[in-house]
């Protein structure tokens, strides 16, 4: 099932909002926008007692900075990389630079199969 992505940034805004997101950033990849949002940390989940983060990236449309063309989400235990003894912020940058990477990589098989398709 295909999925409804926002059609704008404005809709790309609210959605992200209504999803209990923050919006954080905005990166550039090969032409395209990528943009982040996180949540603070979650406690709404019984299988994971210590919390967990989720994170999503957004990707703009190759032929438009406007239009939405991909995104996914990520879910990240409170407790993740916890053997690297990483601060806070620390943990949040290597979500974020998680999300990054997935949407680059998503960004290029797109190219390689020269159609875009949301997953």
């Amino acid at each position: 099932m295909k999925k409804k992505m926002p059609k704008s940034r404005a809709e790309l805004e609210d959605f992200v909002k209504k999803k209990g997101l923050s919006p954080y950033g905005v990166v550039s990849y090969k032409g395209r926008d990528i943009f982040l949002a996180e949540t603070d940390l979650m406690t709404d989940d019984p299988m994971l007692p210590w919390g967990y983060y989720q994170a999503a990236w957004f990707v703009t449309a190759p032929d438009s900075m406007e239009r939405m063309d991909g995104g996914s989400w990520g879910v990240y235990e409170a407790m993740h990389d916890l053997d690297k003894g990483w601060t806070q912020e620390e943990k949040r940058q290597a979500r974020l630079r998680d999300m990054i990477e997935k949407a680059q990589e998503w960004i290029d098989r797109s190219e390689e199969k020269g159609r875009y398709e949301i997953r």
